[in-house]
């Protein structure tokens, strides 16, 4: 018995233009039933409801998120895998694939798609916050300062960045430089106490004992347990100038 065909005209126009082909390849072969299986597939994906779609992405999206939670990092990477076989974004999966090895301690993997991730948005900040966080687990000064650097090519002022610069100055024993990473922080930040604490610890290094008295004195005006800063206190309050010096005279700008 002959299969009636549905003439491609009165399908939507790419479910029409993949049925052209079958068609084409039934009249020669006689395979009716192909004919039939490419109309079913073609409708099928023509007429997909993308509110479905965008819900089943959401679905596997938050059972990756659930699965991190639990610390089942290989079934979070096999769901944001599937997030992207089912049409996700690419960045979004690209980003989180990094985070997830970041998180397995897979470092060599974690840089290796933050950079991916860093090619696909050029601009984009969390990437670059990516590859800072691999390089300081991985304690690389090069590449901590290498990271930093390239975050503040494009956003000056990025907390993390500058932070994360004075550490790897200070660390070094660069103190001039890192002074001025963490004066730049409380440019913008003038409450930031690791910047202070940072910047205080910077100026007992370099000998101005006024500046880091100060420092150490508005840490502790608010925090009398932040660490280290006791001792910081104790080791300047004896060496300062007993004349203009007050709690929070370390200003931001100064040093730079």
């Amino acid at each position: 018995m002959e299969t009636k065909l549905i003439p491609p005209t009165r399908l939507p126009a790419t479910a029409a233009k993949c049925l052209g082909a079958c068609l084409d390849a039934a009249r020669n072969l006689g395979l009716h039933a192909v004919v039939l299986a490419a109309i079913t597939l073609c409708l099928t994906k023509s007429n997909a409801d993308p509110a479905q779609n965008q819900s089943a992405l959401a679905k596997t999206w938050a059972a990756s998120i659930q699965a991190e939670e639990n610390k089942n990092y290989d079934d979070a990477l096999d769901q944001v895998s599937s997030y992207q076989q089912q049409g996700g974004d690419k960045f979004m999966a690209t980003l989180r694939t990094a985070w997830l090895c970041y998180l397995k301690k897979d470092y060599a993997e974690a840089a290796a798609f933050y950079a991916r991730a860093s090619q696909m948005q050029p601009n984009a900040i969390n990437p670059l916050l990516g590859i800072l966080n691999v390089a300081q687990a991985q304690k690389d000064a090069t590449k901590i300062r290498a990271a930093a650097e390239t975050i503040l090519r494009i956003e000056p002022s990025n907390y993390r960045a500058q932070m994360a610069l004075g550490g790897a100055a200070y660390a070094a024993k660069d103190y001039r430089g890192a002074l001025a990473s963490y004066m730049r922080v409380l440019v913008y930040y003038p409450d930031d106490t690791d910047a202070t604490s940072g910047a205080a610890w910077s100026s007992y290094f370099l000998g101005d004992m006024e500046k880091a008295y100060a420092g150490f004195s508005k840490i502790l005006s608010v925090n009398a347990d932040y660490p280290y800063a006791q001792q910081g206190y104790s080791l300047t309050a004896g060496k300062k100038s007993a004349t203009g010096l007050q709690t929070g005279s370390l200003q931001p700008g100064a040093g730079l």
